[in-house]
């Protein structure tokens, strides 16, 4: 048997839409051995809606790794979720990156970390949750030659987070389906700009620029629409002393960035605060960074 710890993570970070991703201190926990017959334990969220059973995401994903290997196996699991589903926490990616990591673990570790992740990005459709989930860190994914690859940093330790989480779901067909097929050249170079100095600021440690860096043209201003209040709870952590803040992923989760830890408790009432002003209840989660990304515990 093998127990795997995943992090939660956040993408985009503003300006670095599709691209940027962030690992969190802040876990899913998979504990999997090799079975006949395959079967599920879910604990905390999702238990009551999340497959028991092959269609579960972390099996599928566990199998694509023996499939992939040419062994032919089931795999009984116990899935303990803290990271929230659908509000933009990497919830997906962590099933999925802790199912193929637990398989391989567990089949003598027959591909690389880095086969793991192209797998991964196959499966989710996307890199930018799962690259963080995997390698830990900031992470800067790209697609080249229609092959992904990613760049990792080292996240500042003093970069911490308020994650506002709102009972208010975004699902990812209406965060793609509001935005806009074509931008103005002004508005992509100012995401250039943007994108060039948050990854310098995360090289540096400097976490003012890093905050400052947060802002973007490209797909925040629409997909606040789909968030009640949520340029206001932007503005509020802001005020309360945050760096910076943005929508964590795609929504509905919104996340303030500090320097520390001593503003984090005024930066969560201000932001919950402005989710109540707009009639919405939401859950505060504190998280720091997290360098590892996924790893057997």
């Amino acid at each position: 048997m093998v127990k795997v710890r995943i992090p939660a993570t956040t993408a985009n970070l503003g300006c670095g839409f599709d691209t940027f991703g962030l690992a969190l201190g802040y876990y899913n926990y998979i504990e999997m051995e090799l079975a006949e017959n395959t079967w599920v334990t879910v604990k905390g969220q999702g238990q009551q809606r999340l497959a028991k059973g092959a269609n579960n995401m972390i099996v599928r994903a566990a199998a694509r790794v023996a499939d992939r290997v040419g062994v032919k196996t089931g795999f009984s699991l116990q899935a303990e979720n803290n990271i929230p589903l659908s509000r933009g926490m990497g919830s997906s990616s962590a099933a999925i990156v802790g199912g193929m990591y637990a398989a391989n673990y567990l089949l003598g570790e027959p591909l690389s970390i880095d086969e793991l992740f192209e797998m991964a990005v196959e499966m989710e459709g996307h890199p930018d949750n799962v690259a963080p989930a995997i390698y830990g860190g900031f992470t800067i994914s790209y697609k080249r030659d229609g092959k992904y690859g990613c760049r990792k940093l080292e996240a500042p330790k003093r970069l911490t987070t308020v994650l506002a989480v709102p009972e208010v779901t975004v699902s990812t067909k209406a965060a793609r389906g509001i935005l806009p097929q074509e931008v103005s050249l002004a508005d992509a170079v100012y995401n250039l700009g943007q994108a060039a100095m948050l990854a310098t600021s995360v090289a540096t440690g400097d976490l003012e620029a890093f905050g400052a860096s947060l802002t973007d043209k490209l797909h925040q201003p629409y997909r606040m629409q789909l968030i009640p209040g949520a340029e206001q709870v932007m503005e509020n952590a802001v005020k309360a002393g945050a760096v910076g803040a943005a929508i964590s992923g795609s929504g509905s989760t919104m996340i303030a960035f500090c320097n520390g830890r001593e503003r984090q408790q005024a930066v969560a009432a201000a932001m919950r605060e402005a989710f109540t002003q707009n009639d919405v209840e939401a859950r505060i989660i504190f998280a720091g960074v997290d360098n590892c990304g996924v790893k057997a515990i």
